[in-house]
Parts: C-alpha cells; structure tokens; sequence
C-alpha cells in the first residue's frame, strides 16, 4: 500500500526543526516501510535537513518569507472571504495538490496532520484515494462549512481517547468515526541505563519540553526546591526551549523558570537536539510531567518510561493514557502531592525501584511497530 503523509504548516519532517508530528510520521514510517509499504512525506521545510525515512517532497508552508508580495495580497483576502485556519493557506493548499497530482506511485491513503479544511480539496487529486485526519491536538477550525470537508475523510485517527471524545463533542462527528492510535516509542533509541534499579544517593529529576507555563516545569523546580530546603538530596535539569523550534532566551517566564531552577541547586541547559535526547533522559531518574494544560497525550512519558525513569505526571488529559498506570497521577494544581510524591521516591528506594520497573513494562507495550500495525488495520489494510 501506498501512504502518504501531509505535515502541516509550521510542522516541519526534520530532527532539527519538526515537532512531535514529524516524530510521529518518521516513527510510523519506518516499520511501515519495513513491512512492504510505500510511504511519502510532504512537509514544508525551514531550511533544515529532513528525516531520511520515506520519500521526501518538499511542499509550500505558510511563512510570510515564502509568499511574494501579490499572493500574499490575495491570501489575505481570501482568508477574510473563506475564514481560512491559517495564513497563506492557498499557497499550501495548491501546493499539496499538484504534489499529489504528480506522484509516481498514487497513494491509496493519505494522513492529514492537525488539518480539518483540506480533506474537500485534495479528494479529487487522485482517483480512488482515501482520505484520513490525524488528530494530535484540541482541533478547531474557523471553517463556515465544516460539513464539506468532513464529507470527504474516510476516518479521523486521534491520539487519544481525550483527543476522540473532545472532538465528538467539538465537530459533531459520529464517535464511531474517530479511531484512537496512541503515538508509541522507539524501544531501540529510548532504553534504560545498565545500573537503572541500583539505588542512588541523589536521585536526578528531569524535566524536558517547552519552557511554557501550561507544561509545569516551575512546579517541578519548586518541588525540588522544597526537598533540598528539607535536606533531601536531589538534583534537578531543566530542558528545553520556548518552542519546539526556534527558541527566545528573553523570554519572561523562562527567566523566572531559570531562577527557580537556580533556587532549587539545579541546572538549565536550554533547547537540546533530538539526537541529544535519548542519552540525557537515560542519565535521570524521575520525570516530571506536570503539565497544568489538558496535555493531548505526552509522548515525553514513553520515552522517559522506555529510559527507565519513574513518572510523576498530572492527571489531565491524555497524560493518564500515556502513563497506562505505570506512573503517579496527581493534580498538578496541588503542590504538596507534588512534593510528597516526589520526596517518596526520593528518600524509599524500593519506591523508585518499583516504578522504575513498572515505567519499562508500560513502555514495552507501546512499540512503533504495534502502532504501524493498528494504522493498517485503522485504514483497511492487508
């Protein structure tokens, strides 16, 4: 089977500059591939190398830079006529529709990420062509006629039971239309440090994601502050950037997270590269997933689960599906089941062992390949 991956604007197929959408298609594709099936990617680019799974096509994004100064005359009015999602949507949407159009092997199915308009313009550009809708967020859309885009997608595939039901709600859409595909773990990037269940004097808690208030990571810095004043031994990294790409060091609620962390004995060490990832989580201990938002599914808990470490995440929602009760859940609105929790495992070895071994377990059971096989199944294949 031929299958087609569409990123969206701004959602670059690229270790340097993708997200976890572009995570997702290479993690897919490769045991896709491996399996007998074709697989392209069409994904606008910001410059930077893409991932080497799968047959790239580069695509127009939606950067003002990329779009002359007359198209960008006419974007603009079409956005006001057509209530478009995002800016420039003409120039993607034409541009993915010749792509397709020109394709030496047809797809027999191709996956929109995070984009509920372009379903109705790319139906025609291949005959016989099914059409599904990877949900990964809390997805609106301005769009005054949802129902002639809906009317083309065969299935929605949502990362989530959270992300199903919030859409059923959101678009109306039958609930036996939206299919749940958990995003999984690379078991051969992301494995535990050899002495992982040894007991630690100073256990090592990370965080890693955006330095953004919705993901928490100053409730994780205070906690640990609040056991260091304790006399507890623990050490803290902070990492990340402001953004998934691109990264602004003036940022006010990342200097005050960097004080924190600096309060709490700990150290900040900015944006990391995807390469750089697996070997940092594998040197912690504890991961902190306190995100205050309704996180769409948190594929930073299989990876820190699949390194060995425990998980201490919040309760909203994705993130107990992710954890498949492998982790603590607690509301990260109440900072002394933060820190409770956190001082358990800190100071009760056989606490953090057992955790430990429940994260690996979890972990084994979310492999890519087991994801590539209920994609198949999701889109009818053989």
């Amino acid at each position: 089977m031929n299958i087609c991956f569409i990123m969206y604007p701004l959602e670059y197929y690229s270790p340097v500059s993708g997200g976890a959408l572009a995570t997702i298609a290479y993690e897919l594709a490769k045991p896709l591939i491996a399996a007998g099936h074709s697989v392209t990617v069409l994904s606008p680019s910001k410059g930077d190398v893409f991932y080497d799974v799968g047959t790239v096509v580069q695509i127009a994004g939606c950067r003002r830079e990329d779009v002359s100064v007359i198209r960008r005359a006419i974007c603009k009015l079409e956005e006001k006529r057509y209530r478009w999602d995002i800016p420039y949507y003409r120039v993607y949407r034409k541009s993915i529709v010749k792509a397709l159009r020109v394709m030496r092997a047809p797809p027999d199915v191709v996956v929109l990420n995070n984009d509920l308009a372009s379903a109705r313009y790319v139906s025609g550009a291949v005959p016989a062509m099914r059409i599904y809708v990877a949900i990964h967020n809390e997805n609106r859309t301005r769009q005054r006629d949802f129902a002639a885009a809906d009317g083309c997608v065969e299935k929605y595939v949502a990362v989530s039971q959270y992300i199903k039901d919030w859409t059923v709600r959101q678009h109306n859409v039958a609930a036996e239309r939206v299919a749940v595909l958990h995003s999984g773990i690379d078991l051969e990037t992301f494995f535990p440090r050899p002495d992982y269940l040894e007991p630690v004097a100073k256990p090592r808690v990370l965080f890693i994601g955006r330095t953004d208030p919705n993901k928490g990571p100053d409730i994780a810095a205070d906690a640990v502050a609040a056991l260091r004043q304790e006399g507890i031994g623990i050490d803290l990294t902070v990492a990340g950037g402001t953004w998934f790409y691109g990264h602004n060091p003036a940022d006010p609620y990342l200097l005050k997270l960097i004080e924190k962390v600096k309060a709490a004995g700990g150290k900040y060490i900015g944006p990391v590269g995807r390469k750089d990832v697996p070997a940092l989580v594998r040197e912690h201990d504890i991961a902190m997933v306190l995100s205050r938002s309704n996180e769409p599914f948190g594929l930073v808990v299989l990876e820190a689960m699949a390194s060995g470490l425990a998980v201490v995440a919040s309760n909203r929602g994705g993130l107990p599906e992710a954890c498949g009760g492998a982790a603590r859940l607690l509301d990260p609105d109440d900072f002394k089941a933060v820190v409770d929790n956190l001082r358990e495992l800190a100071t009760i070895p056989e606490a953090l062992r057992v955790a430990k071994r429940n994260s690996v377990a979890r972990a084994a059971e979310c492999a890519w390949e087991k994801r590539a096989e209920e994609l198949l199944a999701i889109c009818g294949a053989r």
